[in-house]
C-alpha cells in the first residue's frame, strides 16, 4: 500500500505553510537557550542535524518500500543537494551565528524578508516581472526593519563582533541573518521544480541529507570531536530543534509549496514573527516595545500588500512566461 503523502491532504496547504511558520519561529527561542550552556554554533548545528538525520533515512526507506520512491537523475540529485546546503546548512549556520549577536524577533524579522528576495531572485533569474507597488512594498518591509534595528541598538547579547569585523554586534548579527534569509530566499526559489519531481518528502529527506554532510564534514575539519560532549539541556533543546523545529515543518513545508506555491506559502509565513516576538518576551525576556510592534506590522503588512500586488499582477503576465521561467 502506498503511504499518503501531505499533499495530497485536500485543502491543508495553507495549514502546512502556516503550521510550518510557527514550528520554525520557535526554533529561536531553544537555541537562544542552548547558548546559555556554552555550546557553540557548530556543534549545535550537527547534534541537531545528527538527531534529525534517523527520521529522514525512515522518510527514504517507507518511500522505497511503498513504492513511491521517484527516480533521481544525477543533475535532479545535484540540484537538490545544492538546494539542500543552501537551506539546511549555510542558512542555518548563518541564522545561528546571528543569534548570537541579536535578539531572537529581530532575528525571525529578518528572516521573514525572505519573500522580498524570492520576488528579486525571480525577476533576476527566472524573468519574472516585477511592478513598481511590489517595488514600494519591499521599501516598506526594509523600513520596518529599520526600525527594529534603531530600537534594539542598545539590546546587548554579551557577545562582542570578531575583532576583524568592523561593525557593532547587532550590525553583524543583522549581516549574517540576513544571508541566512538570501540562502533560504534560493532555496524556495529553485525548489519548486525540483519538489513537483521528487514529491515534497523525497525531495526533503535528500536535501537534508546532503547538508548533514556538509555539517559532519565542516565540523570534522575544525578537528575537535570532544565539543560532541555537552551539559544535558543540550541535547535536550538540539533534540527538540531537530524534530520539532527542523523534520516536522520541513515536510511541512515542502509538502506546502507543493500545493499551494512557492509565493502564497512565502506569504502565509508571514505569521511566523508575531509567534517569535511573543515567545522571545515571555520566555527569554527580550525586549518587547511598542516599537517592535510597529516595526512588525510595518513588515508584515508590507509583505501581504506584497503578495496582494504579485496576485493581481499575475493576471497580466501573457500565457507561456510562466512556463518559460520554470524551465532548466
Amino acid at each position: 500500500m502506498k503511504t499518503k503523502h501531505f499533499a495530497t491532504l485536500p485543502g491543508n496547504g495553507y495549514f502546512l505553510a502556516f503550521a510550518a511558520a510557527g514550528l520554525f519561529s520557535i526554533k529561536a527561542i531553544f537555541i537562544k537557550l542552548a547558548y546559555r550552556h556554552g555550546v557553540d554554533v557548530e556543534t549545535f548545528i550537527l547534534l541537531r542535524m545528527l538527531l534529525a538525520l534517523p527520521f529522514y533515512l525512515a522518510i527514504l526507506a517507507l518511500l522505497k518500500r511503498g513504492g513511491d520512491w521517484r527516480p533521481v537523475s544525477p543533475r535532479l540529485l545535484a540540484t537538490t543537494a545544492a538546494l539542500g546546503f543552501c537551506s539546511y546548512y549555510l542558512a542555518s549556520f548563518l541564522d545561528l551565528q546571528g543569534l548570537r549577536y541579536i535578539s531572537a524577533n529581530f532575528e525571525r524579522l529578518i528572516l521573514y524578508l525572505y519573500p522580498t528576495m524570492v520576488l528579486l531572485l525571480g525577476w533576476w533569474f527566472l524573468r519574472k516581472p516585477v511592478a513598481p507597488k511590489q517595488l514600494l512594498c519591499i521599501l516598506g518591509a526594509y523600513c520596518g526593519i529599520l526600525l527594529i534595528y534603531w530600537q534594539d541598538s542598545a539590546f546587548g547579547t554579551d557577545t562582542a563582533a570578531p575583532g576583524w569585523v568592523p561593525f557593532q554586534a547587532i550590525t553583524w548579527g543583522a549581516l549574517l541573518t540576513a544571508g541566512a534569509a538570501l540562502s533560504f530566499a534560493v532555496y524556495v526559489t529553485f525548489s519548486e521544480g525540483a519538489i513537483r519531481r521528487l514529491g515534497s518528502r523525497q525531495f526533503t529527506a535528500l536535501a537534508m541529507m546532503a547538508a548533514s554532510v556538509a555539517i559532519a564534514v565542516h565540523f570534522t575539519l575544525q578537528g575537535n570531536i570532544s565539543r560532541l560532549e555537552q551539559p544535558l539541556p543540550v541535547y535536550g533543546y538540539a533534540l527538540i530543534v531537530a524534530f520539532a523545529c527542523t523534520v516536522v515543518p520541513s515536510l511541512m513545508m515542502s509538502a506546502a509549496i507543493e500545493r499551494i506555491g512557492a509565493a502564497a506559502t512565502g506569504a502565509v509565513g508571514t505569521s511566523g514573527p508575531v509567534i517569535t516576538l511573543i515567545a522571545a518576551a515571555w520566555v527569554l525576556g527580550e525586549p518587547f516595545t511598542v516599537y517592535h510592534l510597529v516595526g512588525m506590522a510595518v513588515i508584515i503588512g508590507s509583505l501581504m500588500l506584497l503578495k496582494k500586488v504579485g496576485d493581481g499582477q499575475l493576471g497580466k503576465v501573457p500565457q507561456g512566461r510562466s512556463a518559460a521561467s520554470s524551465g532548466g
